[in-house]
């Protein structure tokens, strides 16, 4: 997996849904070995999912933190780290699948606009596994992605593809999403099902994950065309 994603180079690199298990360690000095030797994870919950953080440049860890008054999942699944080399920060997160409980859902995008708007007017990316794809209705949340959109962030949506396949029907469906602040300029969004010889996710067999990889490429614009 660490080969499979260094491949594709990317600067930064968001995991959602880790647990660290045996192969941690394993699998950090192979990220190490590929360039990647910064990295955080979200603090530890026992039986809940985190995120995993890995890049090429300093990490530093931020101040923002998922409340705790939501749901239990929550808060191991939210992780803000800051890169002072770029002066850029990411909010990585996972909303919980929380299909059978929409109010909880629906809190949690609460929280995660109210960041939203507190951070747009920074050099910033909110990214990760939101559980909502953009034609949801309302009450699954559909709508928060045309309201960040109208808060002034920019929706890097891949022009095609899905970044999750149900296991069972294998539906294809766009749950993975990146916004980014105007202080850059969006030059790519891909979803990567598949790449050389390795297969990321889709309906084959020996696919490695039921998700997509989201690539997005960004560039700072200069001061003065902001």
């Amino acid at each position: 997996m660490a080969k499979a994603i260094a491949s594709l180079t990317p600067d930064v690199i968001v995991l959602t849904e880790y647990v660290p298990g045996p192969s941690y360690q394993r699998f950090i000095e192979q990220f190490d070995s590929y360039g990647f030797t910064h990295h955080a994870m979200s603090k530890r919950v026992l039986k809940e999912n985190q995120v995993f953080i890995a890049a090429n440049m300093t990490l530093e860890s931020g101040n923002i933190l998922a409340p705790t008054n939501i749901e239990k999942s929550v808060p191991s699944n939210v992780l803000h780290v800051h890169l002072p080399q770029k002066g850029l920060d990411i909010l990585g997160l996972r909303v919980p699948d929380y299909s059978n409980k929409l109010k909880i859902k629906r809190k949690n995008w609460d929280w995660i606009m109210e960041v939203a708007t507190e951070n747009k007017d920074l050099p910033f990316v909110i990214m990760g596994d939101f559980n909502t794809d953009p034609e949801y209705q309302p009450a699954k949340c559909g709508d928060r992605i045309s309201q960040l959109v109208d808060e002034g962030w920019q929706h890097a949506m891949p022009k095609s593809g899905a970044s999750y396949w149900d296991i069972k029907i294998g539906n294809g469906k766009r749950l993975d999403h990146a916004f980014i602040s105007r202080h850059f300029d969006v030059l790519d969004a891909n979803y990567i099902s598949e790449s050389g010889s390795y297969v990321f996710a889709g309906k084959k067999s020996d696919a490695m994950s039921d998700h997509a990889v989201l690539l997005v490429e960004i560039n700072r614009k200069l001061d003065n065309q902001l």
